[in-house]
Protein backbone atom coordinates (compact mmCIF):
# COMPACT_ATOMS: atom_id res chain seq x y z
CA UNK A 1 0.00 0.00 0.00
CA UNK A 2 1.22 3.44 -0.49
CA UNK A 3 2.11 5.51 2.45
CA UNK A 4 0.76 8.67 1.71
CA UNK A 5 -1.80 10.07 4.16
CA UNK A 6 -1.99 6.70 6.11
CA UNK A 7 -2.55 5.58 9.54
CA UNK A 8 -3.55 2.57 11.46
CA UNK A 9 -7.07 1.96 12.19
CA UNK A 10 -8.47 2.91 15.87
CA UNK A 11 -11.78 2.17 17.83
CA UNK A 12 -12.91 5.57 16.48
CA UNK A 13 -12.38 4.55 12.89
CA UNK A 14 -14.88 1.06 13.53
CA UNK A 15 -17.73 0.22 11.49
CA UNK A 16 -20.28 -1.93 12.82
CA UNK A 17 -18.04 -2.89 15.41
CA UNK A 18 -15.51 -3.84 12.83
CA UNK A 19 -11.97 -1.75 13.16
CA UNK A 20 -10.38 -1.19 10.13
CA UNK A 21 -6.67 -2.20 9.68
CA UNK A 22 -5.82 1.57 7.96
CA UNK A 23 -7.33 3.92 7.47
CA UNK A 24 -6.01 6.69 4.15
CA UNK A 25 -7.15 10.31 3.89
CA UNK A 26 -6.11 11.30 0.30
CA UNK A 27 -5.30 14.87 -0.03
CA UNK A 28 -6.81 15.02 -3.89
CA UNK A 29 -8.08 13.38 -6.56
CA UNK A 30 -4.66 11.98 -7.62
CA UNK A 31 -3.85 10.52 -4.43
CA UNK A 32 -7.39 8.65 -4.13
CA UNK A 33 -7.00 7.19 -7.33
CA UNK A 34 -3.96 5.49 -6.17
CA UNK A 35 -5.16 4.79 -3.18
CA UNK A 36 -8.01 2.76 -4.61
CA UNK A 37 -5.64 0.99 -6.93
CA UNK A 38 -2.95 -0.60 -4.43
CA UNK A 39 -6.15 -1.14 -2.50
CA UNK A 40 -7.34 -3.74 -5.29
CA UNK A 41 -3.79 -4.70 -6.70
CA UNK A 42 -3.52 -6.08 -3.09
CA UNK A 43 -7.60 -7.20 -2.73
CA UNK A 44 -7.86 -5.05 0.08
CA UNK A 45 -11.60 -4.99 1.70
CA UNK A 46 -11.61 -1.19 1.49
CA UNK A 47 -14.85 1.06 2.68
CA UNK A 48 -15.11 4.52 1.44
CA UNK A 49 -16.06 7.47 3.98
CA UNK A 50 -17.63 10.70 4.10
CA UNK A 51 -18.95 12.26 7.37
CA UNK A 52 -19.71 8.32 8.68
CA UNK A 53 -23.11 9.10 9.09
CA UNK A 54 -24.70 5.80 6.96
CA UNK A 55 -22.01 3.61 7.55
CA UNK A 56 -24.49 1.71 9.10
CA UNK A 57 -26.88 1.46 5.53
CA UNK A 58 -26.08 -2.00 3.90
CA UNK A 59 -24.69 -5.59 5.05
CA UNK A 60 -21.47 -5.21 7.71
CA UNK A 61 -17.92 -6.33 6.77
CA UNK A 62 -16.65 -9.17 8.08
CA UNK A 63 -13.50 -7.83 8.38
CA UNK A 64 -12.40 -4.15 6.90
CA UNK A 65 -8.44 -3.82 5.38
CA UNK A 66 -8.65 0.05 4.92
CA UNK A 67 -10.91 2.73 5.05
CA UNK A 68 -10.72 5.48 2.63
CA UNK A 69 -12.08 9.22 4.24
CA UNK A 70 -12.78 11.97 1.58
CA UNK A 71 -12.13 14.36 5.27
CA UNK A 72 -9.80 16.13 3.43
CA UNK A 73 -11.23 16.78 0.35
CA UNK A 74 -13.54 19.35 1.88
CA UNK A 75 -13.14 22.32 -0.63
CA UNK A 76 -15.94 24.55 -2.34
CA UNK A 77 -14.37 24.32 -5.72
CA UNK A 78 -16.09 27.26 -7.61
CA UNK A 79 -19.77 28.83 -7.03
CA UNK A 80 -20.69 29.88 -10.97
CA UNK A 81 -23.78 31.94 -9.24
CA UNK A 82 -24.64 33.76 -12.65
CA UNK A 83 -25.10 30.35 -13.95
CA UNK A 84 -26.88 28.61 -10.89
CA UNK A 85 -24.10 25.87 -10.66
CA UNK A 86 -21.52 24.91 -8.06
CA UNK A 87 -18.76 22.61 -8.04
CA UNK A 88 -17.94 20.82 -4.39
CA UNK A 89 -15.11 18.19 -3.30
CA UNK A 90 -16.98 15.34 -1.67
CA UNK A 91 -15.61 15.95 1.94
CA UNK A 92 -17.68 19.04 1.92
CA UNK A 93 -20.54 18.74 4.12
CA UNK A 94 -23.89 19.58 3.03
CA UNK A 95 -24.63 22.39 5.54
CA UNK A 96 -20.97 23.81 4.72
CA UNK A 97 -22.20 24.12 1.07
CA UNK A 98 -25.56 25.63 1.33
CA UNK A 99 -24.01 28.29 4.22
CA UNK A 100 -21.65 29.05 1.14
CA UNK A 101 -24.59 29.07 -1.51
CA UNK A 102 -26.47 31.21 0.82
CA UNK A 103 -24.31 34.49 -0.07
CA UNK A 104 -25.65 34.63 -3.15
CA UNK A 105 -28.89 33.46 -2.04
CA UNK A 106 -29.20 30.09 -3.19
CA UNK A 107 -29.03 26.59 -1.87
CA UNK A 108 -28.86 22.96 -2.86
CA UNK A 109 -32.47 21.75 -2.33
CA UNK A 110 -31.53 18.69 -0.11
CA UNK A 111 -32.52 17.57 3.14
CA UNK A 112 -30.48 15.51 5.46
CA UNK A 113 -31.19 13.97 8.34
CA UNK A 114 -27.21 13.82 9.05
CA UNK A 115 -25.80 17.39 10.19
CA UNK A 116 -22.10 15.54 9.19
CA UNK A 117 -23.34 14.41 5.57
CA UNK A 118 -21.14 14.81 2.69
CA UNK A 119 -21.61 15.56 -0.97
CA UNK A 120 -20.42 12.60 -1.67
CA UNK A 121 -22.15 10.94 0.74
CA UNK A 122 -25.42 12.09 -0.26
CA UNK A 123 -24.77 10.71 -3.75
CA UNK A 124 -23.26 7.82 -3.06
CA UNK A 125 -26.80 6.91 -0.99
CA UNK A 126 -29.24 9.35 -3.15
CA UNK A 127 -29.91 10.84 0.50
CA UNK A 128 -33.11 12.94 0.56
CA UNK A 129 -35.91 14.05 2.66
CA UNK A 130 -39.38 15.67 2.28
CA UNK A 131 -38.32 18.39 -0.36
CA UNK A 132 -37.65 15.82 -2.87
CA UNK A 133 -41.18 15.82 -3.34
CA UNK A 134 -40.58 19.20 -5.65
CA UNK A 135 -36.68 18.96 -6.15
CA UNK A 136 -36.34 15.11 -6.77
CA UNK A 137 -33.12 13.55 -5.17
CA UNK A 138 -29.63 14.55 -5.53
CA UNK A 139 -29.59 12.15 -8.87
CA UNK A 140 -31.74 14.98 -10.38
CA UNK A 141 -29.90 17.67 -9.42
CA UNK A 142 -26.48 16.29 -10.26
CA UNK A 143 -25.15 17.58 -13.52
CA UNK A 144 -21.51 16.85 -13.67
CA UNK A 145 -19.12 14.52 -11.47
CA UNK A 146 -15.38 13.38 -11.38
CA UNK A 147 -14.32 9.95 -10.32
CA UNK A 148 -11.61 7.84 -8.95
CA UNK A 149 -11.48 4.37 -10.30
CA UNK A 150 -9.71 1.37 -8.61
CA UNK A 151 -7.88 1.06 -12.11
CA UNK A 152 -6.21 4.43 -10.75
CA UNK A 153 -7.77 6.30 -13.57
CA UNK A 154 -9.64 9.96 -12.86
CA UNK A 155 -12.69 9.89 -14.91
CA UNK A 156 -15.45 13.23 -15.70
CA UNK A 157 -18.80 13.32 -16.77
CA UNK A 158 -21.31 16.03 -17.22
CA UNK A 159 -20.05 19.77 -17.13
CA UNK A 160 -20.87 23.00 -15.37
CA UNK A 161 -23.35 24.20 -16.81
CA UNK A 162 -27.44 23.47 -16.54
CA UNK A 163 -27.58 21.81 -20.70
CA UNK A 164 -24.53 19.90 -21.58
CA UNK A 165 -24.61 16.77 -23.21
CA UNK A 166 -21.11 16.26 -22.82
CA UNK A 167 -20.04 12.45 -22.37
CA UNK A 168 -22.10 9.62 -20.21
CA UNK A 169 -24.25 10.52 -17.30
CA UNK A 170 -21.91 8.41 -14.92
CA UNK A 171 -23.03 10.81 -12.06
CA UNK A 172 -26.55 8.80 -12.92
CA UNK A 173 -24.81 5.80 -12.28
CA UNK A 174 -22.52 7.09 -9.27
CA UNK A 175 -25.59 7.75 -7.29
CA UNK A 176 -26.89 5.83 -4.96
CA UNK A 177 -24.19 3.22 -5.97
CA UNK A 178 -22.94 3.40 -2.00
CA UNK A 179 -19.62 3.83 -3.42
CA UNK A 180 -19.55 0.24 -4.86
CA UNK A 181 -18.49 1.70 -8.39
CA UNK A 182 -15.92 4.71 -7.63
CA UNK A 183 -14.93 6.83 -5.37
CA UNK A 184 -16.68 10.68 -5.80
CA UNK A 185 -13.99 13.15 -5.95
CA UNK A 186 -16.31 16.29 -6.65
CA UNK A 187 -19.75 16.49 -8.14
CA UNK A 188 -21.42 19.93 -9.62
CA UNK A 189 -25.11 21.00 -8.92
CA UNK A 190 -27.41 22.67 -10.44
CA UNK A 191 -28.93 25.19 -7.66
CA UNK A 192 -32.34 26.89 -6.90
CA UNK A 193 -32.81 30.51 -5.34
CA UNK A 194 -33.41 30.65 -1.92
CA UNK A 195 -37.06 31.27 -1.59
CA UNK A 196 -38.10 34.68 0.03
CA UNK A 197 -41.31 33.23 2.41
CA UNK A 198 -42.51 29.61 3.11
CA UNK A 199 -45.52 28.31 5.49
CA UNK A 200 -46.51 24.73 6.42
CA UNK A 201 -50.65 23.31 6.48
CA UNK A 202 -50.33 21.03 9.55
CA UNK A 203 -53.82 19.11 9.42
CA UNK A 204 -55.06 15.93 11.74
CA UNK A 205 -57.38 13.24 11.09
CA UNK A 206 -58.95 10.31 12.46
CA UNK A 207 -59.82 8.76 9.71
CA UNK A 208 -57.97 7.23 6.75
CA UNK A 209 -60.12 7.74 3.95
CA UNK A 210 -60.72 10.96 4.62
CA UNK A 211 -57.34 11.88 4.52
CA UNK A 212 -57.16 10.12 1.25
CA UNK A 213 -59.61 12.10 -0.68
CA UNK A 214 -57.67 14.83 0.76
CA UNK A 215 -54.83 14.37 -0.53
CA UNK A 216 -55.92 13.56 -3.68
CA UNK A 217 -57.88 17.00 -3.78
CA UNK A 218 -54.48 18.45 -3.78
CA UNK A 219 -52.15 16.23 -5.54
CA UNK A 220 -54.61 16.66 -8.62
CA UNK A 221 -54.77 20.60 -8.11
CA UNK A 222 -52.39 23.36 -9.38
CA UNK A 223 -50.99 23.84 -6.13
CA UNK A 224 -47.45 23.09 -6.29
CA UNK A 225 -45.65 21.85 -2.32
CA UNK A 226 -42.24 22.30 -2.14
CA UNK A 227 -42.71 19.21 1.10
CA UNK A 228 -46.06 16.93 0.93
CA UNK A 229 -46.06 14.47 3.51
CA UNK A 230 -48.58 12.22 4.97
CA UNK A 231 -47.97 10.28 8.89
CA UNK A 232 -49.45 7.88 10.96
CA UNK A 233 -48.65 8.37 14.59
CA UNK A 234 -50.66 6.38 17.79
CA UNK A 235 -53.21 6.02 15.39
CA UNK A 236 -53.83 9.72 14.31
CA UNK A 237 -52.97 10.80 10.58
CA UNK A 238 -51.21 14.10 9.86
CA UNK A 239 -50.99 15.71 6.49
CA UNK A 240 -47.99 18.07 6.40
CA UNK A 241 -47.84 20.52 3.10
CA UNK A 242 -44.76 23.03 2.58
CA UNK A 243 -45.26 25.98 0.70
CA UNK A 244 -42.19 28.54 -0.45
CA UNK A 245 -42.30 31.29 -2.71
CA UNK A 246 -42.67 34.76 -2.77
CA UNK A 247 -44.80 36.15 0.31
CA UNK A 248 -47.91 36.65 -2.20
CA UNK A 249 -47.66 33.25 -4.20
CA UNK A 250 -47.24 31.30 -0.50
CA UNK A 251 -50.19 33.05 1.10
CA UNK A 252 -51.79 32.44 -2.14
CA UNK A 253 -51.43 28.52 -2.37
CA UNK A 254 -52.05 28.50 1.75
CA UNK A 255 -55.27 30.05 1.64
CA UNK A 256 -56.05 27.36 -1.45
CA UNK A 257 -54.79 24.53 0.29
CA UNK A 258 -57.45 24.84 3.46
CA UNK A 259 -60.12 25.76 1.13
CA UNK A 260 -59.29 22.19 -0.29
CA UNK A 261 -59.25 20.41 2.84
CA UNK A 262 -62.17 19.03 4.64
CA UNK A 263 -60.43 19.34 7.95
CA UNK A 264 -59.30 22.54 10.19
CA UNK A 265 -55.31 23.26 9.35
CA UNK A 266 -52.64 25.08 11.61
CA UNK A 267 -50.60 27.30 9.36
CA UNK A 268 -46.98 27.34 10.88
CA UNK A 269 -44.22 29.79 9.88
CA UNK A 270 -40.55 31.05 11.08
CA UNK A 271 -38.47 28.79 13.96
CA UNK A 272 -41.19 26.46 14.53
CA UNK A 273 -41.81 25.66 11.03
CA UNK A 274 -38.54 25.13 10.92
CA UNK A 275 -37.85 22.94 13.76
CA UNK A 276 -41.19 20.58 12.48
CA UNK A 277 -39.57 20.15 9.30
CA UNK A 278 -35.94 19.57 11.12
CA UNK A 279 -37.88 17.04 13.57
CA UNK A 280 -39.99 15.78 10.39
CA UNK A 281 -36.60 14.57 8.57
CA UNK A 282 -35.06 13.20 11.73
CA UNK A 283 -37.88 11.32 12.65
CA UNK A 284 -37.42 7.84 10.68
CA UNK A 285 -34.33 7.70 12.78
CA UNK A 286 -35.01 8.86 15.92
CA UNK A 287 -36.37 5.73 17.35
CA UNK A 288 -35.59 2.06 17.85
CA UNK A 289 -38.58 0.62 15.51
CA UNK A 290 -38.31 -1.12 12.21
CA UNK A 291 -38.26 1.68 9.05
CA UNK A 292 -39.57 0.47 5.91
CA UNK A 293 -39.52 2.83 3.18
CA UNK A 294 -42.24 1.58 0.65
CA UNK A 295 -44.40 3.60 -1.88
CA UNK A 296 -47.94 3.59 -3.67
CA UNK A 297 -49.48 5.66 -5.67
CA UNK A 298 -51.68 8.52 -4.03
CA UNK A 299 -54.70 6.99 -5.30
CA UNK A 300 -54.39 3.55 -3.50
CA UNK A 301 -53.92 5.38 -0.13
CA UNK A 302 -57.44 5.46 0.43
CA UNK A 303 -58.47 2.36 2.27
CA UNK A 304 -55.50 1.89 3.50
CA UNK A 305 -54.81 0.64 7.23
CA UNK A 306 -50.93 0.37 7.60
CA UNK A 307 -49.45 -0.94 11.05
CA UNK A 308 -45.82 -0.39 12.18
CA UNK A 309 -44.22 -4.36 12.50
CA UNK A 310 -43.06 -4.67 15.94
CA UNK A 311 -39.50 -4.98 16.27
CA UNK A 312 -36.42 -3.75 17.63
CA UNK A 313 -35.00 -2.98 14.42
CA UNK A 314 -33.71 -0.50 11.81
CA UNK A 315 -34.60 -2.21 8.46
CA UNK A 316 -33.51 0.37 5.87
CA UNK A 317 -35.06 -0.29 2.18
CA UNK A 318 -32.60 0.73 -1.19
CA UNK A 319 -32.37 -1.54 -3.61
CA UNK A 320 -34.51 -3.38 -6.44
CA UNK A 321 -36.12 -6.61 -5.08
CA UNK A 322 -38.89 -9.76 -5.98
CA UNK A 323 -41.40 -8.60 -3.15
CA UNK A 324 -44.23 -6.94 -5.79
CA UNK A 325 -47.46 -5.86 -4.06
CA UNK A 326 -50.72 -4.43 -5.06
CA UNK A 327 -52.40 -2.44 -2.27
CA UNK A 328 -50.89 -0.95 0.78
CA UNK A 329 -52.53 -4.19 2.79
CA UNK A 330 -49.79 -6.13 0.74
CA UNK A 331 -47.19 -4.20 1.84
CA UNK A 332 -48.67 -4.57 5.54
CA UNK A 333 -48.62 -8.18 5.00
CA UNK A 334 -44.73 -7.78 3.61
CA UNK A 335 -43.40 -6.17 6.36
CA UNK A 336 -44.83 -8.27 8.73
CA UNK A 337 -43.47 -11.24 6.87
CA UNK A 338 -39.92 -9.52 6.67
CA UNK A 339 -39.65 -8.22 10.25
CA UNK A 340 -41.06 -11.71 11.48
CA UNK A 341 -38.02 -13.62 9.45
CA UNK A 342 -35.52 -11.03 11.54
CA UNK A 343 -37.03 -11.67 14.85
CA UNK A 344 -36.62 -15.42 13.90
CA UNK A 345 -32.63 -15.28 14.33
CA UNK A 346 -31.85 -15.66 18.09
CA UNK A 347 -29.24 -13.44 18.47
CA UNK A 348 -29.22 -9.47 18.72
CA UNK A 349 -26.53 -8.92 16.44
CA UNK A 350 -27.10 -11.05 13.66
CA UNK A 351 -30.52 -10.13 13.70
CA UNK A 352 -29.25 -6.49 13.20
CA UNK A 353 -27.20 -7.84 10.20
CA UNK A 354 -30.18 -9.49 8.75
CA UNK A 355 -32.14 -6.72 8.88
CA UNK A 356 -29.94 -4.42 7.05
CA UNK A 357 -30.23 -6.48 3.79
CA UNK A 358 -31.59 -4.50 1.12
CA UNK A 359 -35.29 -5.50 0.37
CA UNK A 360 -37.93 -2.91 -1.10
CA UNK A 361 -41.39 -3.53 -2.29
CA UNK A 362 -42.62 -2.57 -5.24
CA UNK A 363 -45.63 -1.30 -6.27
CA UNK A 364 -47.42 -2.99 -9.03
Amino acid sequence: MIAASMRQGSAADAVDGVMPRHVAEPADANELASTLQAASRDKQITVLRGGGTKLGWGRPAAAIDLVVSTAKLNTLLVHRHGDMTATAHAGVSLAQFNRELARHGQWLPIDSAFDAATIGGIVATNDSGPVRHRYGTPRDLLIGVTLALTDGRIVKAGGHVVKNVAGYDLGKLASGSFGTLAAIVDATFKLLPIPQASATLDASYDDGEVLARDVMQVSTSQLEPMAFDVMLDGGQYRLRLLFASSPEAVSAQIESAQRLLSKPSTVVTGDPEMDLWTDQVRSPWAGTGAVIRFGWLPAKLEGSEPRAASSALTIRYDEPSPWRCSSPQDVTAAASTIAAAARAVPDRKDRLNAARMSVPVLMT
